[in-house]
C-alpha cells in the first residue's frame, strides 16, 4: 500500500470518528435541550433528531459499503495470489528491492 493511500484511509478513518463524535455531542445536546420549554424548541428539537438520524444512518451505510469494497479488495487480492503464485512472489520480491533501496538512501 502506498503511503498515498495510508494517509487517505486514516484520513477517511478519523472523519468517521469525528461525525461520531458530533452525533453522540448532538444527541446529548438534544437530550438535555428536553427540559427547555416553548414551541420553538419543540420543533428544533424535532428537527435536530430527524437529521440526526437521517446521518446516522447515512454513517452506518458508508461504513458497510467500505467495508464491503474493503472485503471484495482483499477477496480478488487472495484469488489472484492463489492463480499466480509465481508473479505475486515476482512482485513482491520487487516491490520489496525498491523499498531497500529507498530505506538504504
Amino acid at each position: 500500500m502506498s503511503q498515498t493511500t495510508v494517509q487517505l484511509a486514516l484520513g477517511k478513518q478519523k472523519i468517521i470518528e469525528d461525525i461520531k463524535v458530533l452525533l453522540n455531542d448532538s444527541e446529548e445536546l438534544l437530550r438535555l435541550s428536553a427540559s427547555l420549554p416553548g414551541e420553538g424548541v419543540d420543533a428544533l428539537r424535532s428537527r435536530l433528531r430527524e437529521h440526526l438520524d437521517s446521518a446516522r444512518v447515512a454513517l452506518e451505510d458508508a461504513q458497510a459499503s467500505a467495508q464491503n469494497r474493503y472485503r471484495t479488495g482483499i477477496d480478488c487480492t487472495e484469488k489472484y495470489v492463489k492463480e499466480n503464485p509465481w508473479q505475486s512472489l515476482g512482485i513482491a520480491a520487487g516491490v520489496g528491492f525498491l523499498v531497500g533501496l529507498l530505506v538504504s538512501r
